[in-house]
C-alpha cells in the first residue's frame, strides 16, 4: 500500500461532465496512488452533462439488489435525485481493487469510501454552485441534484456544464469530511426503487448464458470422473459424429491445473452439442481419489475430531477443562451434515475469445481478482491480457466465488482459434459444483449439581475450500494453525 498522503480525491471537469475518483480504503488492492503510478484512483461514480449520476458497481449482482444498495450510498451523500442515478457493472480492471462479492461484506466495506466520495462531490458542487449563485458556500446546501442559498438554486446538471469543477482532497481531508448523521439519510435505510428491476422484468438484462458473439462456437464439457488426478487416454466421437452441427472434440491441455483431464464437445448449436457430448466415449486415466466416497470423508473427518493433538484452535479458555473436570455430569453429541451443492438457477458458462491482443472472458462471477492469475496461467499470458467482463448472475449462492468455469472455456477458444460459448448442463453443473463439504461436529456441555451449564466444548471437521483457493485468507487459530 502506497503512502496515505499520495493518495487523492480527484473531481475533474471534461467536456461530458466530471469524474470524481479517489483511491479507495485498505480493503481494496493496490499498491501505487500516485498520479505517475500505473494504477490509477478509482472511479466509482461519474455526472453526465445532463446530471446524470453512473455509479461503477464492482460487485456481483445475483438477485440481491447490490448495485443499488451500494449506487444509494453514494447518492444520499452526493445529494443526487434518485431518479438520475444508473448502475454500471465494472469489468475486471486493476484500477478497481479487489473485486470479490461474499461472505456479506460488500456494503460494509465499500460504506467508508463510496460515502466519503459522495460527500466530496456534494461539497465540489456546492462550492462550484455557490460561485455561479454569486453566494457564500456556507449559505448553500444541497438536496435532489440542486444547490440552493440566498433565495436562488441551480441544478447540479447546470454547475457541471457551466462551472470549473477542479477540486483534490488528502486521505486525512477525505476521513475529515462530513457524513451524514443516519437521521439525515434520504435513501439510506428507506424504500426505494431496485434500479436493476426493471431491466429484469421486461427482460432486457443480460446474463452470462445470455452472452453472444457472432461466429462463436458452442461447447459442452465432457466431465472426467473426479475434479483431479485424471488424464485423458482416448476419445471416441464416431457415434457424435451423426449429430448434425457436430464440429469436434477436444482433449485440453490446462498448464494451471483447474481443469485436468477435461474433453469439451464443439458444436454450431447448443442442443447439437448437448447431444454430441452424450455419445463421445473417452477414455481416461485416473488415481486414488477415484475410490473416495462421502462416506470416507465422513470417516476422516470423525478421524480428525477425536484427534485432541490436531486441528486449529478458535478459542483458547484454560476453565473449560476444568469445569469439565468438576462437572456434576456430562452430555455428548455428535452430528453430521452431508455435502450441499448450489443448485443455482443458472448452470455456470463462458464466452471467450481473443480481440486485439486480448483474452475476453464473458460470464457472471463473484470474484475476478481471484480468477484472473488463474486465466493467465491457463492461457500462459501476463494478467494485463485477460479482462472479465460482467454480466448478472442468476443466482451464486458463493458458486460463483471458484471461477473455474471460465478456465475451460479459455483454453478452447484458444485452441479452436474462435469465440467458444461453453455452458454446463444441470447435470454437469452438479457434477463440476464447488461443493459444500460434509462435516463431523462433536458437541460436549458440562452441568453443576442443579443443572446449569458450566462448560462448552464444539469441536468441527469439514473441508475448506479456501484453504484451496486463497490459502491467505485463512485465519490462523490461537494455537497457530490455519
Amino acid at each position: 500500500m502506497a503512502d496515505s498522503t499520495r493518495r487523492s480525491f480527484l473531481i475533474r471537469a471534461t467536456s461530458s461532465g466530471f469524474a470524481m475518483a479517489f483511491a479507495p480504503l485498505a480493503v481494496q488492492a493496490a499498491t501505487d496512488f500516485g498520479p505517475a503510478a500505473a494504477f490509477q484512483p478509482t472511479i466509482w461514480y461519474d455526472m453526465d452533462r445532463s446530471g446524470r449520476v453512473t455509479v461503477h458497481i464492482i460487485r456481483a449482482e445475483m438477485g440481491q439488489h447490490i448495485g443499488t444498495a451500494l449506487a444509494r450510498i453514494v447518492a444520499d451523500e452526493l445529494e443526487a435525485d434518485w431518479d438520475t442515478v444508473q448502475l454500471h457493472a465494472a469489468d475486471s480492471d486493476p484500477k478497481w481493487g479487489t473485486m470479490v462479492t461474499g461472505g456479506s461484506w460488500s456494503v460494509w466495506q465499500s460504506f467508508p469510501y463510496l460515502s466519503q466520495a459522495g460527500a466530496a462531490g456534494r461539497q465540489a458542487l456546492i462550492e462550484e454552485g455557490a460561485r455561479l449563485l454569486g453566494v457564500a458556500p456556507d449559505k448553500c446546501s444541497a438536496r435532489r441534484s440542486v444547490v440552493s442559498g440566498g433565495g436562488r438554486s441551480i441544478s447540479y446538471a447546470d454547475i457541471v456544464r457551466r462551472g470549473r469543477l477542479a477540486r483534490s482532497y488528502t486521505a486525512e481531508e477525505l476521513t475529515a469530511l462530513p457524513i451524514k448523521p443516519a437521521d439525515q439519510r434520504r435513501l439510506i435505510g428507506l424504500p426505494v426503487q431496485a434500479l436493476d428491476i426493471p431491466a429484469k422484468t421486461t427482460g432486457a438484462a443480460r446474463y452470462g448464458i445470455d452472452a453472444q458473439l457472432d461466429g462463436m462456437v458452442y461447447a459442452r464439457p465432457k466431465l472426467p470422473p473426479t475434479r483431479n488426478g485424471c488424464s485423458v487416454i482416448a476419445i471416441d466421437d464416431r457415434a457424435a459424429r451423426a449429430v448434425p452441427g457436430y464440429l469436434k472434440s477436444l482433449a485440453l491441455t490446462d498448464p494451471s491445473g483447474t481443469v485436468p483431464g477435461w474433453v469439451v464437445v464443439l458444436a454450431s448449436s447448443y442442443p447439437a452439442a448437448i447431444r454430441a457430448a452424450d455419445l463421445v466415449q473417452v477414455q481416461w486415466r485416473t488415481d486414488a481419489s477415484l475410490s473416495v466416497s462421502e462416506a470416507d470423508l465422513q470417516a476422516r473427518a470423525t478421524q480428525l475430531v477425536d484427534d485432541t493433538q490436531g486441528g486449529s484452535l478458535v478459542v483458547e479458555d484454560a476453565g473449560v477443562d476444568a469445569a469439565f473436570a468438576a462437572a456434576a455430569s456430562t452430555l455428548e453429541r455428535r452430528y453430521t451434515t452431508a455435502t450441499a451443492l448450489h443448485f443455482q438457477l443458472e448452470p455456470v458458462n463462458a464466452l471467450a475469445f481473443l480481440k486485439d491482443g486480448v483474452w475476453e472472458i464473458h460470464t457472471g462471477n463473484q470474484w475476478q481478482s481471484l480468477i484472473l492469475p488463474v486465466l493467465a496461467k491457463a492461457l500462459a499470458v501476463p494478467e494485463s491480457q485477460v479482462v472479465l467482463r460482467t454480466y448478472l448472475i442468476g443466482g451464486g449462492f458463493g458458486r460463483r466465488l471458484n471461477g473455474d468455469y471460465a478456465v475451460p472455456a479459455a483454453l478452447a477458444a484458444q485452441a479452436l482459434g474462435k469465440p467458444v460459448k461453453l455452458i454446463w448442463t444441470r447435470a454437469d453443473d452438479a457434477r463440476f459444483d464447488s461443493p459444500r463439504s460434509p462435516s463431523v461436529q462433536r458437541l460436549s456441555m458440562a452441568f453443576g449439581p442443579v443443572g446449569q451449564i458450566t462448560g462448552m466444548q464444539h469441536h468441527a471437521s469439514a473441508g475448506w475450500p479456501t484453504q484451496v483457493m486463497v490459502p491467505a485468507f485463512m485465519p490462523m487459530g490461537k494455537n497457530g494453525a490455519p
